[in-house]
């Protein structure tokens, strides 16, 4: 009887730490789903035509009329450059007050593709729009990561420090 007794509390004992231990079907999926997306979101920015310094200097080097980075001012193009950090996950942080002041969603949404980073076009301070494209590209933006820290910027290995105008970005 006691064998029974001691068999049936450990069943129950491992029953209730295993029940206190596992997430809910719903906690693994929201889970899941937001690794999922976080994973997508690094992998756009690590193959994003613009995923490192060497390969930012390369496109200025050879800048097409067609380029993105032209619909900024000379300026402005070059402040927003110089704000420009990357790591082996691609952008890390992006200077944003140049994009706000001069350009249309349609037109963000083309700089910041360059880099993988059109999600955080909901992030910024309200652009402007002039066109049908502007208001679909308002209207169907991605939502942006919780991991894009507006007003802050990558200064080191995960770690995003206050810095106003900026952005820090999933993958710091």
């Amino acid at each position: 009887m006691n064998v029974r007794i001691a068999y049936v509390s450990s069943i129950l004992i491992a029953v209730s730490f295993s029940a206190l231990a596992a997430p809910s079907q719903i906690e693994v999926k929201a889970r899941t789903e937001s690794d999922f997306q976080i994973q997508q979101l690094l992998i756009a920015q690590r193959h994003a035509p613009i995923n490192s310094q060497f390969r930012l200097q390369e496109h200025i080097q050879n800048l097409s009329p067609d380029s993105p980075l032209r619909v900024l001012s000379t300026p402005a193009r070059q402040r927003f450059v110089a704000s420009l950090r990357f790591n082996e996950a691609g952008i890390t942080s992006l200077g944003y007050e140049d994009i706000v002041n001069e350009l249309t969603y349609r037109d963000a949404h083309r700089l910041l593709s360059l880099f993988g980073a059109e999600r955080t076009l909901e992030k910024l301070p309200q652009l402007r729009v002039e066109t049908l494209d502007d208001e679909k590209i308002q209207i169907f933006a991605r939502p942006p990561m919780e991991d894009d820290h507006i007003g802050y910027a990558c200064t080191g290995r995960s770690t995003c420090s206050a810095s106003s105008q900026q952005i820090c970005m999933t993958g710091c």
